[in-house]
């Protein structure tokens, strides 16, 4: 009868692990970026812009451009406030552009200098 209760026990509290781990996933974050215009002059500014779910307010976002492969940080950056973003740049060739966080990236964005 005790070996009956002492698998009763382990079996339910697998039960309750497993729950708990299944109700503590979290959605992955994500982060949507737009850009103020596509097409652009040679130095005209570009305001870029966006909303995140799944970060938390203060959380930086970084700008990148891609290089050949790769993806470069730019030197701009700006902190998430009430789940959105803002921030501006200024081109003097045609670059993709995508914003990222330590957790998400954005989907890039093609900004073409005229």
């Amino acid at each position: 009868m005790n070996a009956r209760i002492a698998a009763v026990a382990l079996v339910s509290a697998a039960l309750v692990a497993g729950s708990a781990t299944v109700a503590s996933a979290a959605p992955a974050p994500t982060i949507s970026l737009s850009a103020s215009t596509t097409h652009a002059k040679k130095g005209q500014a570009v305001a870029f812009s966006g909303k995140v779910s799944g970060l938390k307010d203060g959380s930086k976002v970084v700008l990148q451009e891609k290089v050949g492969a790769k993806w470069i940080a730019t030197p701009v950056s700006t902190k998430v406030k009430k789940g959105a973003y803002r921030l501006t740049d200024k081109f003097k060739a045609t670059e993709t552009l995508r914003v990222v966080d330590g957790k998400a990236t954005s989907k890039p964005v093609t900004v073409t200098v005229r």
